[in-house]
């Protein structure tokens, strides 16, 4: 089954994506309040996807991913934002983003992004929504 570790400093939204990503019947190994909390759940963790906030305090998400990526540019990574169009989400995928997840968050467009990046999770293990 994929996995995946949410950064994330909002709770609601934090628990949003979880509740969506678990129901979908993906793995969620872990959930970080903040940057810091979150490159360190990853180097342990190593999960097959990252979600990312753009915006959050101490280390907003763009240097999340730069460390990340410094530390393997295999990661797999989709940034969270509010806006489609923001410069930002289109340096972070030059920075190494697969894409990104926009805010509020439609179980629908989510979970398509999340399939393109790391595929689908095991149908005998999905708890099925009617999404």
């Amino acid at each position: 089954m994929p996995t995946v570790l949410i950064i994330e400093d909002e709770d609601l939204d934090r628990k949003v994506l979880h509740s969506i990503l678990l129901s979908a019947g993906y793995e969620v190994v872990g959930t970080a309040r903040n940057g810091e909390e979150g490159i360190e759940l990853s180097r342990t963790l190593q999960p097959d996807l990252i979600t990312i906030d753009l915006m959050m305090p101490k280390m907003n998400g763009m240097e999340v991913l730069s460390k990340l990526m410094k530390e393997n540019s295999e990661t797999k990574a989709l940034i969270c934002t509010s806006a489609h169009s923001d410069p930002v989400v289109d340096l972070a995928m030059r920075y190494g983003a697969k894409g990104y997840i926009i805010k509020p968050f439609q179980a629908k467009s989510l979970l398509a992004t999340v399939k393109e990046v790391i595929g689908a999770p095991d149908p005998a293990r999905v708890n099925v929504w009617d999404f």
